[in-house]
């Protein structure tokens, strides 16, 4: 037989074997197996017949397939023989599990669409611009603790108060001798919030609500016939934390002093109020003070020696005195080497000397 006519032969029994769908695969591979066969002699013969013996290798295109492919008959393709393998079914719990692993994915998703990182990233951004919204854009208003005695003289200009938005200010009322004076009335005007601590309070307190507000609050003290005014002005440098307003008269709580000393109550006196403060009056010269501690001290102004102690005077006389709401003391009392002073009932010697007079 020609060679020609076996590889026709041969391809047409493979395309039968292919188009007859036989279910057995046993069958389909037997056929295979003959048809590679028939396939192999052909090669042989060809080979057989070619010039030079058959030593001519065979074209790359007549190989014939070996190892697993070689059972399916086509080259990395799949047996259409072969059976898909069915997927095992899964049992109502697995698929019950599949489903709430898929809802609790998608609630993660949903609730919590972001990583920790990017959480991070957005709450640093809301920080900063929190900041840049509430920071204001001027610095911090510096905080101030005023005491000053209150002038009581027709003509005189009410004291100012310096306030600040988002601040609270205390004002506290006094008496000459440093006791609370307590507020019957009061009444303000302009853009604040004005708070009274109470019925018989010497303390208000006071917010400004706006930017540059400006007004004046009227006190109204008990057993006292002139009213008190302040001025109200909203700042932004200095603002005082605490003002004490110290009224030039006994109040309806003033303390007796042990001894009388000729006190004078002089409206605004600027010494006995510098030297409240802890200020030293401008030209003064400070003593040295021997027998006390440090929170007594003296200076001396021309004639007058003004000490300032938070003990009782005793001994000289004083020509006038002031107190604040701490239980600070303020003397003005001709120039006396010794002063004999009370510290809670218990009486202390102290002298007063110039600087570097005591070291001799």
């Amino acid at each position: 037989m020609g060679l020609n006519r076996k590889l026709l032969l041969a391809a047409l029994a493979g395309t039968f074997i292919l188009s007859s769908g036989l279910p057995s695969k046993a069958w389909a591979q037997a056929d295979l197996d003959s048809l590679r066969a028939s396939l192999e002699d052909a090669a042989t013969e060809e080979d057989s017949v070619l010039p030079g013996g058959g030593d001519m290798a065979r074209s790359p295109g007549l190989g014939l397939p070996s190892g697993p492919e070689a059972s399916t008959g086509m080259s990395g393709a799949v047996n259409p023989f072969d059976q898909p393998k069915q997927a095992k079914p899964k049992t109502p719990e697995e698929i019950e599990q599949e489903i709430r692993e898929k809802a609790f994915d998608a609630a993660i998703t949903g609730l919590l669409p972001m990583n920790p990182d990017e959480i991070r990233v957005l709450l640093e951004k809301m920080d900063e611009t929190q900041q840049a919204v509430e920071v204001p854009v001027y610095p911090y208003p510096g905080a101030d603790v005023v005491v000053e005695t209150v002038s009581l003289d027709p003509g005189s200009k009410p004291p100012v108060i310096n306030v600040g938005v988002g601040h609270v200010t205390s004002l506290t009322i006094l008496d000459v001798t440093g006791e609370p004076w307590p507020i019957k009335d009061l009444a303000f005007g302009g853009n604040f919030e004005v708070v009274s601590s109470g019925s018989g309070s010497h303390m208000i307190r006071i917010t400004p609500l706006s930017e540059f507000a400006h007004g004046n609050v009227s006190v109204q003290l008990l057993n006292l016939k002139t009213p008190v005014t302040f001025t109200l002005s909203t700042q932004r440098d200095n603002i005082h934390y605490r003002f004490d307003a110290r009224i030039p008269e006994y109040g309806p709580f003033a303390k007796v002093p042990i001894m009388q000393g000729g006190m004078t109550l002089v409206a605004g006196n600027s010494i006995l109020s510098s030297v409240l403060d802890g200020i030293a009056p401008q030209g003064s010269e400070k003593m040295d003070v021997q027998g006390v501690d440090g929170r007594t001290t003296a200076y001396s102004y021309g004639e007058t020696t003004y000490l300032r102690t938070p003990l009782t005077l005793l001994s000289p006389s004083w020509t006038s005195s002031v107190s604040s709401a701490d239980g600070m003391n303020v003397y003005a009392l001709s120039n006396a080497p010794v002063v004999l002073l009370s510290d809670r009932g218990n009486i202390v010697r102290a002298s007063i000397t110039e600087k570097g007079a005591s070291d001799e």
